[in-house]
């Protein structure tokens, strides 16, 4: 620290490495980053010759003698190839001298052979950034107190900006708090700063490009030009990335602007252009998009364009491309935003809402867009091309939508089938799975179809396949395959069988059988005691589809490889996808992550968390009795019964007793089985009455679950390690850095009482150390992350 300058640790070691070892330090980082100020504080002490590229009197040819240190501003404006030749020369002549520049722009590639040699080290905008500790020591540095909370907060506005922490710093030197006043004042001053310092420096060609890129995130040369409709635009690109270091550049050929100059030009762009100039930018981004086939990306320009004819006719085009895929919820801001006249005039729409509103759950909505639907094609003739839509998607719907279940697809598939036949209806594409690696528990439940299991597929193959189209291939064969495997029955022959047949289903079906496929060879591994096998196929599977750019798919893998470090006991494995990707959405169920749900519930279940279980769980219990999955019931049963049982709940006897019930009737295994140790000690305590043959296998299976994965499901903390809430609120206290002192003031007890109740704590979450605790207490989940 000097003065009111940070020199932060990695900034000062790279500058003593450059100038022990090194020739060149380059400061690469936009206005306001203090380049300027941290070389002057860098170089306090070393005789420094200081230069100017903007100067008029700048030059290289005659420099006095008496310097150590040659430091250049402006750096980015030293252009010229003469310049350029006597600045390297000048480096290589002086092997004892060091040079420091300052720069708005990249290095130039006159300078890379002394990168490459490791002769120049530069320091980026990342380098800095301010860090929570930075602005800690800064303010300390400035005399202006702050708290923790505050601390976070410029953090959170500022994102390290150097400039805006400083000036958030000088208007807190009075007393004031961090607050949205002063925070919006920070910005205007330091957008003031930008207009001055940058931006009016710029050409009006180079000012309008700038204007209309910062609409959008991220973009290549080609948007670029299709948005600006400059043709210069590669020309001018080129300049601001020699220039100014506000571009950035990433692996995918897609630039993006530094955050803090971005919100600038959004600022800029509100006083320079009217509300028409902006839609009419985004309409161009949106078609941008639109011929990529980027339809997301392509419907949020259109709709912060305004423009619902293209929105209503990228809806269609996309539900055409990805239908049953769980798209509907993806769009589903596009569908709701469209006036209800564009939903009525497309069959394809009113497709799409219907499906939409049961995801959403509102079944009435459901029905009653389709019977809109149904309305549409009676008003059509036999040989109008839209009536043939219409019934087209109605029989889509009959078949599709989550509400009707299976009872009666035995009847509508061959009907759907024969009207295929002859011609008199096209239907759109399937997702049998709907993303998740289950057939019989994907895009709907086939439970009731498992009962006859051998006859319908006999009988119904043939038309199913015919029916689904792509989705159909291989699709009977891995559905009997799991209805065998769900009844607790050898596989191995069946998987023997239906592996060969992937590459058919690649080339001819769609990933979602090739998901089911694999799915229950890692289930089917995984039953058999063969965890890291059951691993190495769905990780081998996940980077297969990340490279093809199937990522729908990725987020119940990664609950499936979660569910697997369960099962062999890597613990902190469940907690980080628990941390990172877990849904956590308690107050917004989205059905299509059910898989998830139930992953996420086994997690806390595991973490000895059983409230947090339950309120994962409550959720789905509407969803699953509405739309009768059977499957996902008793799984949601078993699980809940476990919660219920650790915290001594007798309702548990209830719910166990439902889900063996049901899974009796279906003569499922391993959907209760899979549970092993951690449903085993219920299965014991429950005099359950029903089918004894059943029973019996079912206790086989499970037993056996129980000897492959003995520690499954098993908390952290023991039920006799539990912490008591007194002990739970002194750990809170302890973990935010009070004194026994302190929390016997705060708590109203006696001293020695808080230290037995530390005592405890400690012997509970086997550490020695107080500061031991807090690691252990995150680590379980006792306490916030944030703590």
């Amino acid at each position: 620290m000097t003065g009111n300058i940070l020199i932060k640790p990695s900034v000062q070691q790279k500058f003593d490495s450059v100038m022990q070892s090194g020739r060149i330090l380059f400061f690469s980082a936009p206005c306001g980053f203090g380049k300027t100020a941290l070389a002057n504080a860098l170089l306090r002490g070393h005789r420094t010759l200081r230069l100017c590229a903007d100067a008029p009197d700048f030059t290289l040819r005659t420099l006095p003698k008496n310097w150590d240190v040659l430091l250049i501003d402006d750096f980015q404006l030293l252009q010229e190839q003469e310049t350029a030749q006597t600045l390297c020369e000048l480096i290589r002549a002086n092997p004892a001298r060091r040079f420091v520049f300052l720069s708005r722009g990249v290095p130039p590639a006159y300078l890379t052979a002394f990168q490459y040699t490791g002769l120049m080290t530069t320091l980026e905008p990342d380098d800095l950034l301010f860090d929570h500790e930075d602005i800690r020591n800064f303010f300390a540095s400035c005399k202006v107190a702050v708290t923790e909370s505050e601390i976070n907060g410029i953090l959170k506005e500022s994102i390290g900006y150097p400039l805006g922490v400083a000036i958030t710093a000088r208007q807190m030197s009075d007393g004031k708090p961090f607050s949205p006043e002063l925070t919006a004042h920070t910005y205007r001053e330091v957008f003031a700063y930008f207009e001055a310092a940058v931006y009016n420096r710029f050409d009006l060609p180079v000012r309008r490009l700038l204007l209309e890129l910062s609409l959008f995130e991220d973009f290549d040369m080609e948007m670029v030009r299709m948005v600006s409709g400059d043709p210069r635009a590669g020309e001018r690109m080129d300049w601001l990335l020699r220039h100014t270091t506000m571009l950035r550049y990433d692996s995918r050929e897609r630039f993006h602007f530094w955050a803090g100059f971005r919100a600038f030009l959004l600022w800029e762009m509100d006083r320079e252009y009217t509300e028409e100039k902006r839609k009419a930018l985004f309409s161009r981004g949106g078609l941008y998009y639109e011929l990529k086939e980027d339809y997301a990306r392509a419907l949020e320009c259109y709709t912060q364009g305004g423009d619902h004819t293209r929105v209503a006719e990228l809806l269609v085009r996309n539900a055409d491309l990805h239908p049953g895929m769980g798209h509907y919820a993806e769009m589903e801001k596009y569908y709701r935003g469209l006036p209800e006249t564009e939903i009525l005039a497309s069959p394809s729409l009113m497709q799409g809402i219907s499906m939409l509103c049961a995801l959403a759950m509102d079944y009435e909505g459901s029905e009653r867009w389709y019977g809109e639907l149904k309305k549409f094609a009676e008003h059509c003739s036999r040989q109008d091309a839209a009536g043939k839509q219409a019934r087209g998607r109605l029989a889509w719907l009959d078949i599709s939508l989550p509400q009707r279940g299976v009872n009666g697809l035995t009847e509508t598939i061959p009907a759907v089938f024969r009207l295929l036949t002859n011609k008199e209806v096209a239907l759109p594409s399937f997702s049998a799975t709907s993303a998740l690696p289950s057939i019989m528990n994907g895009g709907k439940d086939f439970s009731e179809w498992s009962k006859k299991d051998d006859l319908l597929y006999k009988t119904l193959r043939l038309p199913v396949e015919a029916v689904l189209g792509r989705d159909g291939v291989g699709l009977a064969d891995c559905a009997i395959a799991e209805s065998k495997f769900e009844k607790g029955e050898d596989v191995t022959g069946r998987m023997l069988s239906l592996l060969p047949q992937l590459n058919e289903v690649r080339n001819r079906g769609t990933p979602d059988m090739e998901f089911a496929v694999s799915g229950l060879l890692a289930r089917s591994q995984l039953a058999n005691g063969q965890a890291m096998d059951a691993r190495r196929t769905i990780e081998v599977l996940r980077e297969c589809f990340a490279e093809r750019g199937l990522t729908r798919f990725l987020p119940n893998m990664d609950a499936m490889l979660c569910r697997i470090d369960m099962h062999t006991g890597d613990l902190d494995a469940a907690d980080a996808w628990y941390r990172e990707k877990a849904p956590c959405e308690p107050t917004h169920l989205n059905v299509m992550r059910r898989y998830r749900y139930l992953t996420q519930a086994m997690v806390e279940i595991m973490q000895n968390r059983p409230d947090a279980a339950l309120l994962t769980l409550s959720p789905m219990e509407p969803y699953i009795q509405n739309c009768a999955r059977i499957i996902d019931g008793i799984h949601l049963n078993v699980l809940t019964a476990i919660t219920l049982h650790r915290k001594h709940d007798k309702r548990w006897r209830k719910r166990l007793t439902a889900a063996l019930d049901a899974a009796a009737e279906y003569s499922f295994i391993r959907t209760v089985s899979v549970y092993g140790t951690a449903v085993l000690p219920l299965l014991v305590a429950l005099d359950w009455d029903g089918d004894k043959k059943w029973y019996k296998q079912l206790m086989a299976a499970v037993r056996m679950q129980a000897a492959f994965y003995p520690h499954f499901l098993e908390p952290r903390l023991a039920p006799g390690e539990e912490l008591t809430p007194t002990e739970l609120q002194i750990l809170h206290l302890l973990c935010a850095d009070k004194s026994n002192a302190e929390i016997a003031r705060i708590m109203d007890v006696k001293l020695p009482t808080v230290k037995t109740h530390v005592s405890h704590i400690l012997d509970k979450l086997d550490v020695k150390r107080r500061a031991e605790a807090k690691t252990a207490a995150k680590k379980l989940r006792l306490i916030p992350d944030d703590l």
